[in-house]
């Protein structure tokens, strides 16, 4: 047991050492200043994977401002220049500048919900949440809700007052990959529309409006319509412009703490 510790030990040492030896010599972003020219360079490289407001995808949700390697500005650039081995991270193809001002843009939306003020009230918010807007029939806050729409316990900290206000009013404008509408039709003429789960050549399974797991074989069906409208309406003509800012405060708020 001894000698298994002293090489998980040693193991450890050796990982550390190699990521030491990728940090740059510099360990401040010497492009710290650069977020709109780090903004385009991230579009070209790495909204592929992690969304084109690093919201996450493929990749890593980039706007929480924690990251599994990137605890400082050196740390990030190394990931970004090398790569995760053994994940789906690949080295960037860019130069040493170009990723310094990627870094630079990673780390502003990073911090933007903690840096922003909402001008609504929460508490408000909260009600008109539960009540008119009914919101929890698909979202989730802690252990209650729904499971149609994204969850949304520490959403204040991984978006910006505009993307959640954005969100309401027009939820067709970003729809995540895995909450974009499926609509099924039948043999028999029925219509099914709902979030698709899972698939494969034979079956397709899907969660309906109503929340109620469904299957399907592909034999059955007559038609599948992809890339459909988000499932949530939007709210701009629901809600007045008080009721907005106070939803938007509330959803800022929600920091994970439930």
């Amino acid at each position: 047991m001894r000698l298994l510790l002293t090489f998980v030990v040693a193991a450890f040492g050796v990982c550390a050492m190699a990521q030491e030896s990728r940090l740059p010599a510099v360990a401040a972003n010497p492009f710290g200043s650069a977020v709109e020219e780090g903004r385009a360079l991230f579009q070209m490289h790495c909204s592929y994977c992690h969304g084109a407001r690093g919201e996450g995808g493929r990749g890593a949700d980039l706007t929480t401002g924690v990251y599994r390697q990137g605890s400082t500005d050196a740390i990030l650039f190394a990931t970004v220049r090398n790569g995760i081995p053994g994940t789906e991270m690949p080295a960037v193809r860019a130069t040493d500048e170009e990723v310094w001002k990627m870094v630079a843009f990673v780390r502003r939306i990073g911090d933007t919900s903690v840096r922003e003020k909402a001008p609504g009230d929460p508490t408000a918010g909260k009600a008109v949440y539960e009540g008119k807007g009914a919101c929890g029939t698909c979202h989730a806050v802690g252990r209650e809700g729904g499971s149609l729409g994204p969850e949304l316990s520490d959403v204040g900290r991984r978006r910006s007052l505009k993307y959640l206000e954005e969100s309401i009013v027009s939820p067709d404008a970003d729809v995540a990959i895995r909450y974009r509408t499926i609509e099924l039709v039948t043999r028999a003429g029925q219509s099914v529309t709902g979030i698709r789960l899972n698939e494969d050549d034979l079956s397709i399974q899907m969660r309906d409006r109503k929340d109620d797991l469904r299957s399907f074989l592909k034999d059955d069906l007559r038609e599948i319509r992809r890339n459909r409208p988000s499932l949530m309406p939007g709210y701009g003509k629901i809600l007045s412009r008080k009721e907005l800012d106070d939803v938007v405060a509330y959803l800022n708020s929600l920091r994970g703490e439930q």
